[in-house]
């Protein structure tokens, strides 16, 4: 089976590309350069080269700017045929089970390494992808635009998490914690957040809203979290004793990749903050996507401050084997040469 080089590429290489395949006012030069490193990246998808995983969160913030959404999907479409990775809620849960696994001492079961991160093997060829998933060779499926209603809730949703995450970090401002004990509750903050007291009480928030969506969505986080529990005490850890409690401060469980990355950039978004810069409009929309994406590519390309975070402050690209670029002009120059390289 081909081995893939795998790529993903977040919003503002997404955007870029997508204003110049429509012609948006730009710099002649910038203009040519984007719809160059699209064909290059297609004709390496297409060589099967490398793979271009969509995430969850690609087309939510596409829709969020109507004039490029159209272009943006179509791109996704193109270099993705297919290829996803899995909720983020999907792939912290496994590896939350491979840590109870590692705590008791215990091998987890074999499974097939990619079937943690994407919905399917990234290293299929290109051509199985078409046929499985469009039924064709050579032809992309329409994407449709999702309602405008629906469009509102996802910006709104994506508000609150903005907000809630600017309330964090004025805690922080206020009364600034050492590093470790930063990192430490940011850590605790994913974990709490997803399995602990707040997941909980934020199900008790969602369940008395008026909105009957909003009452089926906290029921569905709700059986999940039991089922996840269920699955814990299946693996051999007592959930009604102390058992879970250490296992829930256990060195296994804060060293999982989406909670080791997600919670330490948080943590140096914080600390940022607390030293005066002011946070970008993405910042804490960044850490879960990196969460994601870098324990499993082989390259990303992202913003300038999270290849600072990722790169310079945690080695990331390092712990992981992942080449992280920005979209300054050198970087991205950089990460086109790659791609072109690719044998």
């Amino acid at each position: 089976m081909t081995s893939h080089t795998i790529v993903y590429l977040d919003q503002n290489y997404l955007s870029n590309m997508a204003k110049a395949r429509l012609g948006f006012p730009m710099n002649k030069a910038d203009s040519e350069f984007w719809q160059s490193l699209f064909g290059s990246l297609k004709a390496a998808v297409l060589a099967d080269k490398i793979a271009c995983p969509e995430s969850q969160f690609q087309r939510k913030e596409a829709c969020l700017d109507r004039r490029i959404e159209e272009a943006v999907v179509r791109i996704i479409d193109e270099l993705s045929w297919g290829l996803e990775f899995n909720p983020w809620e999907v792939i912290l849960r496994l590896q939350i089970e491979d840590a109870a696994f590692r705590f008791l001492g215990k091998t987890p079961p074999p499974i097939e390494t990619w079937s943690i991160p994407f919905k399917s093997d990234p290293h299929a060829p290109v051509e199985s992808r078409m046929e499985d998933i469009f039924g064709t060779k050579g032809r992309i499926a329409v994407s449709f635009s999702p309602p405008d209603e629906i469009i509102e809730e996802g910006r709104q949703s994506k508000l609150e998490f903005m907000d809630e995450a600017q309330e964090i970090l004025n805690r922080y401002s206020n009364n600034p914690p050492s590093w470790s004990k930063l990192l430490l509750q940011n850590k605790k903050g994913v974990l709490d957040g997803f399995m602990g007291k707040l997941a909980r009480e934020s199900i008790t928030q969602q369940l008395q809203k008026d909105s009957p969506l909003d009452k089926l969505s906290a029921l569905d986080r709700y059986n999940d979290l039991v089922d996840l529990f269920n699955r814990l005490q299946e693996i051999g850890i007592n959930t009604d004793k102390s058992e879970i409690m250490n296992f829930m401060e256990s060195e296994e469980l804060y060293n999982i990749p989406f909670v080791d990355i997600n919670g330490s950039i948080w943590a140096a978004i914080a600390q940022y903050g607390c030293q005066g810069r002011k946070r970008g409009k993405g910042d804490f929309y960044d850490a879960p996507i990196l969460a994601i994406a870098l324990p499993y590519c082989d390259v990303i390309a992202t913003d300038g401050f999270m290849k600072e975070i990722v790169v310079k402050k945690f080695h990331f690209d390092e712990t992981y084997k992942c080449n992280v670029f920005s979209a300054s002009k050198t970087d991205r120059q950089a990460f086109q040469k790659l791609i072109k390289e690719l044998k």
